[in-house]
């Protein structure tokens, strides 16, 4: 990728501010490029699942839309997700076509009245509305931003990004994102690129080393067996809660947005504390949140039913190289890919009372050692690509919204930058990601950016009323697994 030279004397909206063009091949720029669908991409254009990732960027100044417009005008106009649109070939085959887009039509300044503003809330009620807005035309790329430069609790301004699923998951948006941003500290330099590289298993030959090997796969046989018994049973029959499960046409029902910030370094002590990681103690979090949530609601309305049964669509990132890449990696399309390149996980929700708050995480590190250890999540990418190409589109869509008409909510963990960063030369405050139209109750997000984290709950307004309250119930959570943490670091260096 080569960077756009700038001069800072030049008027800001004749510039583009830092940003990076994306490389791609000249012949990427021909009218009748045409570019098939990944299974997902062609799964979330299901009318019954059109699924958009919404993205709350808050900043500390006001934005200036026409170099707003200038600088992302020169970069998205590269990338063929963002300067194409979807169209149906006479097989029923769906796939990418370049069509130029015209600026205007997708970056929109919202304009709010007062009574509106004056709550608290109005950046996440607005992007909440967006959940179950009519989508755009068809004709023209399918994304929108939004301007809101108005200030909010957390910010001067915001920014709201509307983006279809079919264009990219979260990793390649996040990747994308760190390419148009630059660190706070150092406005010349590129944010830390966090990427997990995994480890060399070659190793001189031992009989031990060969004998850890047999039992490992034998282990990954009986966890994917297990997985996999568990994935068709969900499929075919097995079914969370009536009151909390997904349903037909509640994508199209009024959503409430809410989050909470919570410290890294919290996380990190939990994780310390249980041998975990950071999936665990988020996924704990979310465990006992959801205990003290129905535990209210049972005392609020008399009732004496039993805990309804809970499990998560969890996404898993499959590509070689985990974590986040530069976008000249993700372009090229080698280890990390751009698109929608993940599998799936049905991960059981613990949401039994506990003893101690740390005993959410350390079973729920007990359903992911065992998930990790399985091919859950690449046989069920496998599984949807094999059906794309067998019988089309619309075999795995159905297979894909029984998934979520059978379970209660999708839970993912989005990886942001690891330092304080500015867009368009305006420092970025806070980041809130989640996604829309789906046909369940509740999505969670866990969000990490520089030293704090958003937890996020996107609840339709009929199963989930209060998400603002679970999110207070997680973060509190949090807070005690932190002081047994802590306590337990205490008894330990004591022995």
């Amino acid at each position: 990728m080569e960077e756009l030279k700038q001069s800072r004397a030049e008027p800001m909206a004749q510039h583009t501010l830092g940003l990076k063009h994306i490389k791609v091949k000249r012949d990427d720029f021909h009218e009748e490029d045409e570019e098939p669908l990944s299974p997902y991409g062609a799964i979330f254009c299901n009318p019954l699942l059109d699924a958009y990732i919404l993205i709350i960027m808050g900043l500390n100044n006001p934005v200036h839309v026409p170099s707003m417009k200038t600088a992302l005008q020169s970069v998205l106009s590269k990338h063929k997700r963002f300067s194409g649109t979807v169209t149906e070939s006479d097989w029923g085959n769906r796939k990418w076509v370049r069509k130029e887009f015209d600026i205007d039509e997708h970056i929109k300044v919202v304009e709010l009245n007062e009574h509106y503003r004056e709550s608290a809330d109005f950046v996440e009620k607005f992007t909440a509305s967006l959940a179950t807005a009519s989508p755009p035309e068809p004709s023209i790329p399918l994304w929108q931003i939004y301007v809101l430069n108005y200030r909010s609790a957390e910010a001067e301004a915001s920014v709201v990004f509307k983006i279809h699923h079919c264009i990219g998951d979260c990793v390649s948006l996040m990747s994308l994102f760190l390419d148009c941003t630059r660190q706070s500290s150092c406005p010349e330099s590129m944010p830390t690129i966090r990427s997990l590289q995994k480890g060399n298993n070659s190793s001189p030959w031992t009989l031990t080393a060969t004998l850890q090997k047999m039992w490992t796969v034998l282990v990954s046989l009986w966890c994917s067996a297990l997985t996999l018994v568990h994935a068709f049973a969900t499929l075919l029959w097995l079914k969370d809660g009536r009151m909390v499960r997904g349903r037909q046409k509640l994508s199209s029902h009024p959503r409430r947005l809410a989050h909470v910030t919570v410290d890294l370094e919290d996380i990190a002590i939990v994780k310390k504390a249980i041998n975990g990681t950071v999936n665990d103690v988020v996924t704990g979090m979310l465990s006992a949140g959801l205990v003290r949530y129905f535990k209210r609601l049972r005392s609020k309305d008399g009732a004496r039913s039993t805990t309804p049964r809970i499990r998560a669509l969890v996404p898993v990132n499959i590509r070689s190289s985990g974590g986040l890449h530069k976008m000249e990696e993700m372009m090229s399309g080698n280890k990390a890919r751009w698109g929608n390149a993940f599998g799936m996980w049905i991960l059981p929700i613990e949401v039994k009372q506990q003893q101690q708050y740390l005993e959410y995480c350390r079973l729920a590190k007990d359903q992911s050692d065992m998930k990790k250890a399985s091919f859950e999540a690449p046989f069920t990418h496998s599984f949807v690509d094999m059906l794309l190409r067998l019988f089309g589109w619309q075999a795995p869509a159905a297979v894909t919204l029984r998934m979520l008409y059978n379970t209660t909510l999708v839970f993912s963990n989005v990886l942001g930058p690891l330092e304080q960063v500015q867009f368009l030369d305006n420092p970025v405050s806070h980041i809130v990601t989640t996604v829309s139209g789906l046909p369940q109750g509740l999505v969670v997000h866990f969000q990490s950016y520089a030293e704090k984290a958003k937890f996020i709950a996107m609840a339709a307004d009929n199963i989930f009323s209060e998400p603002d309250k679970l999110c207070m119930d997680c973060a509190y959570a949090l807070s005690q697994m932190k002081k047994e943490a802590l306590l337990l670091n205490d008894n330990t260096s004591n022995n």
